[in-house]
């Protein structure tokens, strides 16, 4: 008698699922485009929450080794309470990786500044993550600098 039609065995079904979770255990570790993107709009809601301490943790390891959290969450609060500052709120324009994909920049459109305000920040892919070179001048303290102008 001829096998019914249709039928997948247990084992085909289990091995397309084996498949399927490795893969997307591959590409979620694997530095591309869909991934960037993920890390830097995480980024980007933090800074739209106004919640520096979910910032930190994005910002590139080298930055971070200059400055412990509780420092920075201070500083960002320090640099954002100037009364002439709009709230930060950013928008990801585009993506763009270097062909070795372990480097891009991450162009974001900054809201309730100057129309057509850009704020551009360099990716680094380290230890399967994305991370953010940005706000170089609250972990530095220089930002105090453009306050004295004014």
């Amino acid at each position: 008698m001829p096998a019914k039609q249709g039928r997948v065995s247990l084992r085909v079904i289990l091995g397309i699922i084996i498949v399927l979770l490795l893969g997307g255990l591959a590409v979620s570790c694997y530095p591309g485009q869909w991934q960037a993107a993920q890390r830097v709009q995480g980024f980007i809601d933090a800074v739209n929450e106004n919640n520096s301490g979910d910032v930190y943790p994005y910002l590139l390891p080298q930055l971070r080794e200059r400055i412990n959290k509780e420092d920075f969450v201070r500083n960002f609060a320090k640099e954002r309470s100037y009364p002439y500052l709009t709230p930060l709120y950013l928008y990801l324009d585009e993506v763009k990786l270097a062909p070795d994909r372990y480097t891009g920049e991450a162009v974001l459109t900054v809201a309730a500044r100057l129309p057509g305000e850009k704020m551009r920040v360099q990716l680094y892919y380290y230890r399967g993550k994305y991370y953010i070179a940005a706000f170089e001048d609250i972990v530095d303290g220089t930002f105090e600098e453009k306050f004295k102008k004014l």
